[in-house]
């Protein structure tokens, strides 16, 4: 009983130690706001990664170090929405960008996350707007021409699927649920384990079709590891994605604004005529005012031809004011934020 009472009391003046360190941290990182908040968490993360140590891995220096550092952010204990149910990859990315001290609920579709924003039940949303293997997501672009919001941000989460099931063996398997597109992006697998044989039940997210799998008797679902957790259910197979790059982009909408950093991104909707030479004579006003482009993307909005398009720069930035203002009939400025993301 002495020897368990002398180690936690060596554990509590370690975890003393450790407290009083980031009470430190916290208060120097709020005592300088304009710190870029990307930049300083992957040098940190890559300096310390350097650090000899016997026994932490170095995943773990990363997540200490993230929450750490979200929990000086301004979004801090505010109300989040994303695209549920709970296990979500949306909601993973959610936690990615916010960290975990935050109020979060889900709703049933992104058309729902943008009311929910303009409705001010929640301050920030989390929306997908594109995929590697699929592309731009037409819902949340036919919302930002809907609805008057901001981007303030940006995340991008690797999109790993992983098998579920109560069984043991991959034979006693005869129904796998998940999205289409889960199903599409995990066919090379499906197919060398010869699932592609058995019954595919399609469903409307991978976190029901883990929830299924865990009710129904010889039964699988493909899912994130996240959802596996949340619905208590062993993962078979993890990584089972044909495309190991497989990655999907998320923006943060929120009525705020953001400030102007060192470093800014601006997404605009671009509805142009259908009339010739349109989309060359507006791209030659980029090259005029010598605007980088990032990214140039068509949608189809009521059978009218919308571009998406993103450039470096802030749109309080001269030359960004300039195009914005010549073009203002035509074009929708969804926000300008610090950018995290490069092209997917």
């Amino acid at each position: 009983m002495l020897k368990k009472k002398s180690t936690i009391d060596k554990l509590y003046l370690i975890n003393k130690k450790i407290l009083k360190l980031l009470d430190e941290e916290i208060a120097l990182i709020k005592s300088e706001p304009s710190l870029d908040f990307s930049a300083l968490s992957k040098n940190l993360t890559k300096k310390l990664k350097k650090e000899k140590s016997e026994n932490i891995d170095p995943s773990l220096i990363k997540s200490i170090l993230f929450e750490t550092l979200t929990s000086t952010l301004e979004y801090n204990n505010e109300k989040i929405v994303y695209l549920g149910p709970k296990g979500s990859y949306t909601q993973e990315a959610a936690i990615n960008k916010f960290g975990t001290q935050n109020l979060y609920y889900s709703v049933n579709s992104i058309k729902n996350i943008f009311f929910e924003v303009n409705e001010g039940r929640a301050m920030y949303g989390i929306v997908p707007i594109e995929n590697s293997s699929n592309g731009i997501v037409g819902d949340t672009i036919n919302c930002f021409n809907t609805y008057n919001l901001n981007i303030v941000g940006e995340t991008v989460l690797d999109i790993h699927h992983t098998l579920v099931s109560n069984c043991k063996n991959v034979e006693d398997i005869k129904t796998i649920y998940s999205k289409d597109i889960a199903f599409d992006q995990c066919s090379i697998f499906l197919e060398n384990y010869h699932l592609n044989e058995v019954k595919y039940e399609y469903v409307e997210s991978t976190t029901k079709a883990a929830k299924l799998a865990a009710q129904n008797k010889n039964s699988a679902a493909i899912c994130s590891k996240l959802a596996s957790i949340t619905n208590n259910i062993p993962v078979l197979f993890n990584n089972i994605e044909d495309n190991k790059n497989n990655r999907t982009r998320f923006l943060i909408i929120s009525k705020k604004q953001t400030q102007k950093t060192k470093k800014d991104k601006t997404s605009i909707i671009a509805r142009l005529s259908n009339s010739y030479g349109s989309l060359i004579n507006f791209l030659e006003d980029f090259k005029k005012e010598k605007i980088s482009l990032n990214k140039i993307k068509s949608h189809i909005v009521n059978g009218r031809s919308t571009f998406f398009i993103e450039f470096e720069g802030h749109k309080e930035d001269k030359n960004i004011e300039n195009l914005l203002s010549k073009h203002d009939k035509e074009i929708k400025c969804l926000g300008s934020y610090p950018k995290e993301v490069e092209d997917i």
